[in-house]
């Protein structure tokens, strides 16, 4: 993994814009019972360090309600109909990214999205 100093806070305005649209596609698509989630947080806590794992990806969920209660079953990375519209892109998609501090280390993969995003703030 390499590392980009400084750009927490860039991927961070990042993430909330990515959401953004994401919670409007999955408005669009609720009548389907489909949901997608573009990203996964885990946190860790390692003595007096935090770090937050960021997995950017598509994962699908189908909403069942059962009474008052929602069930939420994964479906997998796929989109699970072909009739829904694209989702949003995202340019990080398959990239882990692990932030610490202010600071971030992401895949070699990854590395020149995430430097593009760190410069463009």
């Amino acid at each position: 993994m390499k590392l980009i100093r400084n750009c927490a806070e860039a991927l961070r305005k990042y993430h909330e814009n990515l959401r953004r649209k994401i919670y409007e596609y999955n408005d669009r698509i609720r009548s389907t019972g489909y949901y997608l989630k573009p990203i996964h947080i885990v946190k860790k806590h390692l003595g007096s360090d935090t770090r937050t794992y960021y997995y950017f990806g598509r994962y699908w969920y189908k909403l069942i309600k059962t009474g008052s209660r929602i069930k939420w079953i994964y479906i997998g990375k796929e989109k699970p109909d072909p009739k829904l519209p694209e989702p949003p892109i995202n340019i990080l998609e398959q990239c882990r990214v692990v932030v610490v501090g202010r600071d971030v280390y992401v895949d070699d993969t990854c590395y020149d999205a995430v430097l593009e995003i760190c410069r463009s703030t």
